[in-house]
């Protein structure tokens, strides 16, 4: 059996806690307004609802919606450490935050355990401990300034691009082309990451 699991040591956890509510005050007012996940008083049934409610406006106008709904594949594991400390600099976090983040972040390793036996440590140039506080709140530092030239809506790493589309006879939907992927498909979001 493969073990993929964070042992963050418990008081690390609570330190880890102590720090994060600390960022989470500072970042909140500069967050996306279209980000709903790891956030005070936003939920997935907010993110829904928004969703639901644009959807809902456009279909009722008679038009028609194209949604690109993307899910970064092991978000965490993509964190990486050099560009989310320079966004958090940009951001004014006060320097003894930015220095406590990097020394958390700085020399991290892991190894793997099957069954009885384990492998060398491995040292880590980006991702965040998985079942960290701070994991999902680095993330959404990552993932803040992502802005694309349509209707977004993200919660955590689940992003919604979606485009409004008038259909008329002139413009029939059918032989339409899904320009939201042309425009930012998979080498796109790749690169924005990294």
């Amino acid at each position: 059996m493969i073990s993929d699991q964070s042992l963050l040591p418990a008081i690390a956890k609570v330190l880890e806690s102590f720090i994060g509510h600390w960022l989470q005050s500072v970042l909140e007012p500069s967050f996306d307004n279209k980000q709903y996940g790891c956030r005070p008083m936003r939920s997935t049934t907010h993110a829904l609802m928004a969703i639901i409610h644009e959807w809902q406006s456009t279909l009722d106008r008679g038009g028609a919606i194209r949604a690109l709904l993307v899910d970064f594949k092991k978000a965490f594991d993509l964190v990486n450490h050099n560009l989310l400390l320079r966004k958090l600099l940009n951001k004014n976090i006060p320097h003894c935050l930015i220095k406590w983040f990097f020394s958390y972040l700085d020399h991290r390793s892991q190894r793997v355990r099957i069954g009885t036996d384990y492998s060398g440590w491995r040292h880590l140039n980006g991702a965040m401990l998985q079942g960290s506080w701070l994991g999902p709140l680095s993330f959404l530092v990552l993932i803040d300034d992502l802005d694309v030239d349509c209707l977004i809506h993200k919660y955590v790493h689940d992003t919604t691009l979606t485009e409004s589309l008038c259909v008329s006879s002139t413009n029939p939907l059918i032989w339409s082309s899904f320009s939201i992927s042309s425009r930012y498909g998979p080498t796109t979001m790749t690169w924005w990451l990294t």
